[in-house]
């Protein structure tokens, strides 16, 4: 239901050829693709950085608020192509954002670039994630008397860049992110680019966010998610592991290792929700994942279901497998009785109440809906105000006998401090329907019946009923198992040490009603 914001999504690209073998842009016409392909990744805003040798701005910097179609003027061809011209290029990066820490304005949109005389200075670079530990590093680059103006994670990165370029002999890109990987606690994948043409893309020690790459004769690419680089690469496309790096120079392309990891987090959000169904990540189709989810569920279905009175209904389009697979697997029908409405795009109108929100997004079919008892089928709840809202929608306007919601992901009873927008425990719907010994539990998986009684009365529904962590873990599939995933806003229990500091900072901002993102 679209509560739950994500970070961002990084493409970067290298073309082998000359330039005129490519379409008008080179690198420019590539990362637009590229990014359009993530678009599920941030809708804020989209930017790139191309490098062209023979342009006085060797590498320039093109960035804009709005979606990927919206910055790069796709539906004014005489603008669109005026961009690629300016900004074509051999090679570059880009990244499309929503923002989890700092303003939404265009001077945080990425990708940020530091001009400097010597070429191997002269950079730019995106990330994709959080810096959990972006509070001490702010404090410490204060006492060193640098001057923050944005006051956000992405400067805090540009900084340690810089610090890693003094002096005149140009340092290893494994010896710089190293540095990095000591320094910072959270997750960073990081696309970086110089005015020497140099290129790297890098995935934090602990993985926490996917990254694919592929390596052929006239493309060399890599993307958030396989699905950026789908439409250039028909076979080849690998997973950067945890803690190394793709680097390209010279026209070569190599992974190195930057970092040791004892342990990797892969985010199980991504499975959940978050990553575009047709992607691989880490080896595991997200679709194939999401059936699983839904397969669990019916499993652990508690109604005695049949074809006649019940239907399945999924909350478009994320949730949609799930559905799909839980009906399949209960024998009744799966039917969209909730269309979405496509053509409505961002809304820049403030005030608009959640409801009429709602209402904007999805069309209600009545056809499919009335009379039935609705088994509606979700991603994930976080907030609950959207669910609220949808559930009394459909009973209003669908005419259904009975609504019951099922949740392919367990409880969100913590913050993420790693990259998704839900930070303070207060906003969470499970976390304030639990009991004060219950909410500060960590490692706690069940939530109890009597708040998850509460959780049904709040939304609205006839029952209601989650994934179990159990049946989440084995939708995942995920090498390893749990003790490879993070699910630190399921059960509390974090894989950093900053993580687990925040923790504690969240409980005490909470009791005392503080507001904002903790790590801030």
């Amino acid at each position: 239901m679209s509560e739950a914001k994500h970070s961002c999504g990084l493409a970067a690209v290298h073309l082998p050829k000359p330039l005129k073998k490519y379409p008008l842009g080179g690198a420019a016409f590539y990362l637009y693709k590229m990014l359009l392909q993530q678009q599920n990744r941030g809708q804020l805003s989209a930017g790139i950085t191309t490098y062209n040798e023979g342009r006085e701005q060797i590498i320039d910097t093109y960035k804009k608020i709005g979606t990927v179609n919206e910055a790069f003027r796709s539906h004014i061809p005489l603008k669109s192509r005026g961009i690629m011209r300016k900004y074509g290029g051999s090679k570059g990066i880009g990244q499309v954002r929503y923002a989890t820490s700092g303003p939404s304005d265009v001077g945080a949109a990425q990708p940020w670039e530091r001009h400097h005389g010597r070429k191997w200075k002269w950079f730019s670079f995106a990330f994709n994630g959080n810096i959990a530990n972006f509070a001490q590093l702010r404090k410490q680059l204060n006492k060193e008397h640098y001057h923050l103006v944005r006051k956000i994670d992405t400067e805090i990165v540009l900084h340690h860049f810089t610090k890693s370029f003094v002096g005149t002999r140009k340092p290893k890109m494994t010896d710089v992110f190293g540095a990095l990987a000591e320094k910072f606690d959270g997750a960073y994948n990081i696309n970086f680019i110089n005015a020497e043409g140099a290129m790297v893309v890098a995935r934090d020690p602990m993985g926490f966010r996917p990254l694919s790459y592929s390596i052929q004769d006239n493309f060399i690419g890599a993307a958030s998610e396989s699905v950026g680089l789908l439409n250039f690469v028909k076979n080849g496309i690998k997973d950067i592991r945890p803690g190394e790096l793709l680097k390209i120079e010279n026209g070569s392309a190599k992974i190195q290792r930057y970092a040791k990891n004892k342990k990797t987090a892969h985010c199980m959000f991504e499975y959940v929700y978050f990553a575009n169904a047709a992607s691989v990540l880490d080896g595991r189709s997200v679709y194939k994942a999401r059936l699983r989810l839904g397969r669990n569920l019916a499993r652990s279905e508690k109604l005695d279901v049949n074809d006649r009175d019940y239907i399945v209904v999924a909350v478009p389009d994320t949730a949609r497998p799930a559905a799909d697979s839980m009906a399949r697997n209960l024998g009744i029908g799966s039917l969209e009785g909730l269309i979405r409405n496509r053509y409505v795009g961002r809304t820049f109108i403030e005030g608009i109440a959640r409801d009429e929100r709602v209402k904007e997004k999805y069309n209600i079919n009545k056809s499919v809906l009335k009379g039935k008892k609705v088994i509606l089928v979700e991603d994930s709840i976080v907030r609950g105000t959207t669910s609220k809202s949808l559930v009394n929608y459909i009973k209003k306007e669908g005419k259904t006998k009975e609504i019951h919601l099922r949740v392919s992901c367990p409880p969100i009873k913590f913050p993420c401090f790693y990259g998704i927008d839900m930070s303070t425990t207060s906003e969470l719907i499970a976390s304030k329907n639990m009991k004060p010994g219950e909410r500060d539990k960590v490692g706690r998986v069940d939530i109890g019946k009597n708040a998850l009684e509460r959780i049904r009365k709040e939304i609205g529904v006839d029952s209601l009923q989650y994934q179990t962590i159990n049946g989440l873990v084995d939708g995942i599939k995920i090498d390893g198992g749990a003790k490879n995933l993070c699910a630190a806003c399921l059960t509390g229990e974090y894989p950093t040490y900053c993580g687990r500091k925040l923790l504690k900072k969240a409980q005490q901002n909470a009791k005392k009603k503080k507001k904002g993102r903790t790590y801030e």
